[in-house]
């Protein structure tokens, strides 16, 4: 047996070393592949609305769906002045922000003196899983929301790590209160930072000058975030549900808890998966429960007994504190509108975080065991390979929904949309819909965000005035058909062009252009982003089917003949598809 232990944590290190590499390394490729490239896919759109007339400050400033966040506000107003609206310059800030999250969370616990280094490295494990877990992908593959929800968890974690260090320097304690305005003004959730931190001083016997100076921050924040003004949108209104009593708000705090084990267990049903909705309601309820029992039996005796240290056991019980009062006010917040809310991907981001703390605390207490704790040393690789299913899943549907925007964009670029799916809309969205059209074109005016290109300028001009000689033989072909018919934002009547094309064998023309018979450009066609390369070696050849192209024709003539050209790098290509009526 003496031999046989060294071996073993040897073993366990190397493999929590590589499993966590692999949930790093496929997390960064498939949330790169699966990035939200537009606009339409968050939030800032609002925002830039209201900036056009109004100075940065004033813009950051405002309240939105009940959320003050003026700190990401600030990243979206830069990245609109001076990368001219980027999506993905958003999404790299957003990933930025998540490894420093994860940077900040992974300091006390390497520094722990007390920890071995297989506590160590199955911690790193965790920390890096729970992070980058692809069920979040809501959320981490989107810039905007990443931006938010990601800067109120590195605002939390900084505040983490140094508060223990306030009771002798008071330009620490200033760097903590910061962090807390941070993460309180990046997202409504971060509001949870201030009584985590005022547990977190009483648990660390502070000084009750720091205990009274995080009440006065406290109250500070909160009245800011009550005065101040809400953008001026009519965001839709919240059903008229009534919030019911207190044992079926519990029932739903329960259910959002539970909810990142009710999409592990999913993953694993692929033939027969969770429809029963009563049945995916069970279970997450008594996971929730399950999780908040045992976060009661790691907070409870350290808020009596005042004993916590610094390092993993202060770092887990911080992040379990933060995220339990971050899901309670998400809980409280949707109360008038809350049926399925509390399975809604996008918590995930949040409710992953509070798993990820109890395995954290379950490995520090594993620390003081002799070979009882292996059973628990054991649990984080049990929970990587239970969670791995979800995570991969993930990378499909994170594709999925950029095509989908991607489509959404090339129709704002044609000034088109189907009449059809714009009717089939809840009428207070048709209203959103409305207002982002009428962005749209000032976006269009600005050269910003998808129109940066200028793609749209080509539409009413001859082949001739936008390419000049710029022929190629490209060898194009492929076949596209029109499959819907639509309205221009004139209401003029509009058609929708969708199809497959090739040109050099294998390669993809990603910029068509869509011309009648008298050679006058009258829409644009993108392709979908997607390569055979990138759906061959990343996706199995599973998205074959979304490999296309989607375009648009303004003022659509029936009795006109239309034709789609390749027009990448500004060259036309000599050969066309004829589009089928």
């Amino acid at each position: 047996m003496p031999r046989f232990a060294p071996l073993a944590e040897r073993a366990v290190q190397i493999f929590a070393i590589l499993i966590g590499g692999v949930f790093l390394l496929s997390a960064g490729v498939y949330l790169y592949l699966g990035r939200v490239t537009s606009f339409m896919g968050g939030d800032f759109w609002s925002v830039y609305a209201f900036a056009w007339n109004h100075t940065w400050f004033q813009s950051a400033l405002l309240k939105q769906a009940g959320h003050v966040t003026f700190f990401p506000n600030l990243i979206g107003l830069a990245n609109l002045r001076f990368f001219h609206g980027d999506v993905q310059m958003l999404f790299f800030v957003g990933l930025g922000l998540l490894f420093i999250t994860v940077s900040l969370l992974l300091i006390p616990i390497w520094r722990d003196k007390t920890m071995g280094l297989t506590g160590k490295t199955l911690s790193t494990l965790v920390v890096v899983a729970g992070n980058f877990w692809m069920g979040r992908a809501s959320i981490t593959a989107n810039g905007e929301f990443n931006c938010e929800n990601s800067l109120a968890m590195s605002g939390a974690a900084l505040a983490f790590l140094l508060i223990a260090k306030t009771r002798c320097s008071w330009t620490t304690t200033a760097i903590v209160v910061c962090a807390g305005f941070v993460a309180s003004f990046s997202f409504g959730g971060g509001l949870a930072i201030w009584p985590t931190l005022l547990l977190l001083a009483w648990c660390l016997r502070l000084p009750w000058r720091t205990i009274v100076l995080f009440g006065i921050s406290a109250l500070a924040a909160a009245l800011v975030y009550e005065m101040v003004p809400a953008l001026p949108f009519s965001w839709p209104k919240a059903s008229a549900v009534s919030p019911g009593n207190p044992i079926s708000a519990l029932t739903n705090f329960c259910r959002l808890v539970g909810s990142p084990v009710l999409y592990t267990i999913a993953a694993w049903r692929t033939e027969k998966p969770l429809a029963d909705l009563e049945q995916s309601f069970a279970i997450a309820l008594w996971t929730g429960l399950a999780g908040l029992v045992l976060a009661g039996i790691f907070v409870i005796p350290r808020m009596l007994w005042r004993d916590l240290k610094s390092g993993l056991e202060s770092t887990g019980l911080s992040l379990l504190i933060f995220n339990l009062f971050a899901l309670t006010l998400i809980a409280l917040g949707r109360l008038k509108s809350f049926d399925l809310v509390p399975l809604a991907p996008r918590y995930l981001f949040w409710s992953s975080l509070f798993w990820t703390s109890l395995i954290l605390l379950a490995i520090e207490r594993a620390e003081h065991l002799q070979w009882r704790r292996w059973p628990i040393l054991l649990l984080p690789f049990a929970v990587a390979i239970f969670s791995w299913p979800a995570h991969y899943q993930a990378w499909f549907w994170c594709k999925n929904v950029q095509i989908m925007y991607d489509k959404d964009a090339t129709a704002l670029i044609n000034g088109a949309f189907e009449v059809q799916r714009m009717q089939m809309l809840p009428l207070e969205f048709q209203q959103i819909f409305e207002e982002r059209m009428h962005l749209a074109s000032q976006l269009r005016a600005r050269r910003l965000d998808v129109f940066a290109d200028g793609l749209g300028d080509w539409i009413g001009l001859s082949e001739a005035d936008v390419f000049g000689p710029r022929h190629s033989p490209e060898g194009l072909r492929g076949q596209c058909r029109i499959d819907a018919l639509g309205q221009c934002d004139n209401g003029a009547p509009a058609a929708r062009v969708s199809g497959q094309a090739f040109k050099h064998e294998q390669s993809i023309p990603w910029t068509l252009v869509i011309t009648d018979s008298n050679g006058v450009i009258r829409g644009v066609a993108r392709s979908a982003p997607i390569s055979p390369f990138t759906n061959r070696t990343f996706y199995q050849s599973k998205l074959t089917a979304n490999i296309g192209f989607v375009g648009y024709i303004r003022d659509y003539n029936p009795e006109l003949r239309y034709a789609l050209r390749s027009a990448d790098n500004l060259t036309l290509s000599d050969e066309e598809i004829p589009v089928q009526q």
